[in-house]
C-alpha cells in the first residue's frame, strides 16, 4: 500500500476560530500525521496551509526521472528520510517538543538553511545496488531536516539512529510551521522502515512572521 496517509488528531470548529493568525484565512492545524514513504520512486506531499492537512503522493518515471502528480500547492515533502519543502527555510531547534519550543519563543538566533538543489539529489532505483551503481533523479531537499534519520552503513546491517530535535519551518508567506519526527517505523508488527510518523504544529508564533527568506 503506498502513498497511503492517515491523520491523527481532533479539530473542532472552536479550535480553529481560537488559535489564527489576524489573516482569518490562515487555519490552525496541530497534531500527527502518518505517511508510507517507502517507496523511492515517490514523492509524499503534505500541505499545511489548509484546514486539515492535504496529503498528495506523487511518482517519478525510473526511465526519465520525470515527476507525475505533484500538486500545485504544498508545504513540505518525504522521500523516504528525505524531505524538501515548497520555498521555506529551516532551523534546527534543540527543543524535543513542539510545546518546549512555543514556551521558549520565536528564536532570535539560529542558522535558517533552504533546500539545496542536485543532479543526484534522491536515490529512486536501489535493485543495481549488487551491480555498484544507484539510480540518483534531480531535484531538491533540505538538508536540515534530512538529520532527523541518521544512516549508519559501516557495518550490515545499517545502524539507524532517530533524532526528535523539533525543525521549524519558515515559509515564503512569513507563517512559522513546527514538525518533529516521532517514528520513521510502521505501527505495525513489521516495523517497515520509511513509513514517517510526524507531529506538526501550524501556524506557531503567531503574529511574528516576516517574508524573509
Amino acid at each position: 500500500m503506498l502513498g497511503i496517509a492517515s491523520i491523527v488528531g481532533l479539530f473542532s470548529a472552536c479550535d480553529l476560530l481560537e488559535n489564527v493568525y489576524d489573516d482569518p484565512a490562515v487555519e490552525k492545524q496541530e497534531g500527527q500525521y502518518y505517511v508510507d514513504a517507502t517507496d523511492y520512486a515517490q514523492w509524499v506531499y503534505i500541505n499545511l496551509h489548509t484546514t486539515v492537512p492535504t496529503i498528495t503522493t506523487s511518482t517519478i518515471s525510473l526511465d526519465d526521472l520525470t515527476e507525475t502528480g505533484a500538486p500545485q500547492e504544498w508545504d513540505i515533502a518525504h522521500h523516504r528520510y528525505d524531505v524538501k519543502t515548497n520555498g521555506a527555510s529551516v532551523m534546527m531547534t534543540p527543543y524535543h517538543s513542539i510545546e518546549a519550543l512555543e514556551q521558549a519563543g520565536l528564536p532570535s538566533e539560529g542558522e535558517w538553511t533552504a533546500d539545496e538543489e542536485s543532479e543526484q539529489c534522491i536515490t529512486v532505483d536501489m535493485s543495481h545496488m549488487m551491480e555498484g551503481y544507484l539510480v540518483y533523479a534531480p531535484g531538491h531537499k533540505n538538508t536540515v531536516i534530512g538529520q532527523w534519520v541518521e544512516v549508519d552503513t559501516s557495518n550490515m546491517p545499517p545502524n539507524y539512529t532517530m533524532h526528535d530535535n523539533v525543525m521549524l519551518l519558515r515559509f515564503a508567506d512569513g507563517t512559522y510551521a513546527a514538525i518533529q519526527l516521532a517514528n520513521f517505523m510502521s505501527t505495525d508488527s513489521y516495523q517497515v522502515k520509511g513509513w514517517m510518523t510526524v507531529n506538526y504544529k501550524y501556524p506557531v508564533f503567531e503574529g511574528k512572521g516576516n517574508s524573509e527568506k
